[in-house]
């Protein structure tokens, strides 16, 4: 096992995660390749999830982001890793939510209860839902209330029941994010309906190219999965590893590392593709809350934050951003 310092470990993952740009391809094509490597992008916004596009790719542009989804579909909007919205591959969104959805939907149990929606007003919700989306095509969160309402599955169209049963709809492969905020159903979306198959190793695998050295608690993390399951997956697939500070890490390969500047959008997959980041994040980047603001890193390592509104930064180290803030204008 090769020993390691702190600052190559950092500098691998962020070449691992694709921050050094190496997807070239303009157009929906390019938004694909860059999803596809990086296994998913959070897409809890969508100019978080476009901003991730363009932090690893040299010729896309946020219309292209939309067009992958929307036109091309060859790239879909959903709970996937973590339960949270991620952006995936049109391929892997079956075998995700075939690996993970039974685990989400069971962890979600309690809040169900919680919302007074027992598993027949659930299943029910799910086809009264598809059969809407089939019907109509895509429509917003209003316009689903009302039709839960109307089929007397809850009482009224406020309150958090509403997006509870869509996610549940979702966690099943039965619709996910059309145009903007609204929904579809995925077998007129995509033309087909997702099956639900997945091949733990292969994604273990991918989340070790794209995020590693790593352990298995940090593919736990990222996936939303058992720390057992993930481990046997990790050690699966893994061809060599290291030690950082005396901590194992896993790899698939022995990356150089990449010492660039990167300015990334709120919640980017960097920061989020591991339980242990090997540093800390400040407030201004890691203000608690569930909330990742815009980071700007080097080196892997966070050395500032900074705003879209007026791309201002705060810099705890100096940078030049002169490339950085030219590409967001092209971008």
């Amino acid at each position: 096992m090769a020993r390691r310092s702190v600052d190559w470990l950092l500098a691998a993952r962020m070449q691992a995660n694709c921050l050094a740009r190496p997807v070239n391809e303009a157009g929906p094509g390019g938004v694909a390749d860059v999803v596809r490597r990086t296994g998913g992008l959070q897409a809890q916004t969508w100019r978080g999830a476009a901003y991730a596009v363009r932090a690893r790719s040299t010729a896309t542009t946020f219309a292209d982001v939309t067009h992958a989804q929307v036109t091309d579909r060859s790239v879909v909007r959903g709970w996937f890793m973590r339960g949270t919205l991620q952006l995936v591959p049109v391929e892997d969104a079956g075998p995700l939510l075939g690996l993970l959805g039974p685990k989400l939907v069971k962890d979600t149990e309690r809040r169900y209860a919680e919302l007074g929606l027992p598993d027949r007003t659930r299943a029910a919700a799910a086809d009264v839902l598809e059969e809407h989306l089939l019907r109509r095509g895509p429509s917003n969160r209003a316009e689903l209330a009302d039709v839960l309402v109307q089929a007397g599955l809850i009482p009224h169209p406020k309150g958090q029941a509403v997006y509870a049963l869509i996610r549940y709809a979702g966690l099943l492969g039965r619709l996910c994010y059309g145009p903007g905020e609204t929904w579809v159903a995925v077998s007129d979306w995509l033309g087909k309906p997702l099956v639900l198959e997945g091949d733990l190793e292969a994604v273990a695998l991918r989340y070790l190219t794209a995020y590693g050295p790593a352990t298995a608690r940090d593919f736990a993390t990222w996936a939303g999965l058992p720390v057992p399951q993930a481990r046997r997956a990790i050690t699966s697939v893994a061809t060599m590893t290291f030690d950082v500070d005396g901590t194992e890490l896993s790899a698939v390969e022995d990356l150089p590392g990449c010492q660039e500047v990167r300015m990334l959008g709120e919640f980017d997959a960097y920061l989020l593709g591991y339980q242990n980041r090997f540093q800390e994040l400040p407030n201004a980047i890691f203000p608690g809350g569930g909330m990742l603001s815009p980071a700007v890193i080097r080196a892997g390592r966070a050395i500032g934050a900074w705003k879209h509104a007026d791309l201002s930064t705060d810099l705890y180290e100096p940078a030049d951003l002169t490339d950085e803030l030219a590409d967001l204008a092209r971008f």
